[in-house]
């Protein structure tokens, strides 16, 4: 070691050792080198309590308080979910009609954009208009279809009411909001910084979506049934659950924020399992129409054949959207999409199958299948069934050379019914 590090070493040693001692009195003891600076004890709350509150530090927290107005934006959002339209109309009815403690609300005040008669006409029209066909099997599936056009666009319009509510907040604020402007809390992430009122139309969009695409795997199901007049009870207590909410929300928006974070909190739990199983009937009614309309839609992907399990098979539960494609081990089985949240945790690295023969692909009425029998399992002749739509039809022998499949032949006419029955689309 040479003298100029020596020397510096030596420097900082002597004034680490006298740092402590500056500042102190010979008769006064250093307290606070016998527990941390961040230490409470029971002696140093009377002080703390003692003189005035800082006067600017309360009406910034009061005035941030009433202006997030969580409880008015969270507690109609399970009944906009449960039914878009009608509820946009709902709340524009509470805005120019309610008494005035349901008006005092950010959502339904006198300055916000609900409180429009040509608002509330033409949402109750179109409340009408997407509920008519939602009564009848035959015109439901465009009422399906308008459903997601529907939640879309109410989710879009609750968006840019909040935003506009924030602006004219900002721009006819008064010195409170000021402070609450400026006490805003923002949360950073990586290289992202987000504030609260970001935070909450995230929590928005988020609540509407879970609740939603619950609410309309059930409309399917229902819709699948053979009995004509579920359809119509199911819509009726669908619009009289969401006009209960919206009740709750005029008397109490604080409570109708709980029902409306339990609500999200069962549905949250179903989410995933509901995912999987809208992208399959969607994927086998919607593919065969679309590859009708766009030729090119039907075109075999050279990254392998999109199959649905029907059963739990590896890593992947019943239902898991996935690619199969010929690998030299095998057959392997991957998450179609490896960035959606849906795959992750469920096995991102693929699942290989180890057939001793080809899979054989079996065609049915409205789906087809892909029946594969693990070497490994042949004693207990243990077959892996996926689902696949009726999309390539054009082009049956790209697929099976592709994938090096074997199609079924089938001679026994009961046989053929069978994997035509199994072949179907099911609830499950």
């Amino acid at each position: 070691m040479n003298r100029t590090p020596r020397a510096a070493l030596s420097i900082a040693l002597v004034f680490a050792f006298m740092l402590p001692a500056i500042g102190q009195s010979d008769g006064e003891p250093n307290t606070s080198q016998s527990r941390p600076p961040s230490a409470v004890q029971p002696e140093d709350i009377p002080k703390a309590l003692e003189g005035e509150f800082d006067t600017r530090n309360i009406a910034a927290a009061t005035a941030w308080a009433d202006q997030l107005n969580l409880a008015d934006w969270l507690g109609p959002l399970a009944p906009l979910a449960l039914s878009p339209f009608f509820g946009v109309a709902c709340l524009s009815g509470l805005s120019l009609w309610g008494p005035d403690w349901i008006t005092d609300n950010a959502l339904l005040g006198a300055a916000g954009p609900l409180r429009s008669v040509p608002m509330f006409v033409v949402f109750t029209a179109l409340a009408i208009l997407t509920s008519v066909p939602r009564l009848s099997k035959v015109s439901k599936p465009f009422a399906q279809a308008m459903d997601q056009l529907e939640a879309y666009s109410v989710i879009v319009i609750l968006l840019v009411i909040k935003i506009t509510a924030s602006m004219t907040a900002e721009s006819v604020g008064t010195a409170e909001t000021q402070i609450a402007q400026d006490a805003m809390p923002v949360m950073t992430a990586g290289v992202f910084s987000f504030t609260a009122n970001t935070l909450l139309l995230i929590a928005m969009v988020v609540n509407m979506v879970v609740i939603n695409s619950v609410k309309f795997f059930f409309e399917f199901l229902v819709w699948l049934t053979p009995f004509p007049t579920v359809d119509a009870i199911f819509e009726v207590c669908n619009k009289s659950l969401c006009a209960a909410l919206m009740a709750v929300y005029a008397f109490s928006p604080t409570l109708a924020t709980v029902l409306n974070l339990m609500i999200l909190f069962v549905a949250a739990l179903i989410f995933r399992w509901v995912a999987r199983r809208i992208k399959f009937y969607r994927t086998m009614l919607l593919d065969p129409v679309l590859a009708r309309v766009w030729p090119g839609y039907g075109t075999p992907d050279p990254r392998g054949l999109l199959v649905f399990a029907q059963d739990e098979v590896g890593p992947f539960p019943a239902k898991s959207c996935l690619r199969l494609r010929r690998h030299d081990d095998g057959w392997l089985l991957t998450p179609a999409v490896s960035w959606s949240p849906l795959a992750w945790g469920s096995g991102r690295d693929g699942h290989m199958l180890r057939c001793g023969s080809s899979p054989r692909l079996v065609r049915g009425w409205l789906t087809h299948s892909i029946h594969a029998e693990d070497a490994a399992e042949s004693d207990t002749s243990t077959v892996t069934v996926f689902k696949i739509s009726r999309r390539h039809d054009m082009h049956l022998a790209i697929i099976l050379e592709q994938c090096d499949l074997l199609e079924h032949q089938s001679t026994d006419e009961a046989e053929s019914k069978t994997r035509q029955q199994q072949s179907a689309v099911e609830f499950a």
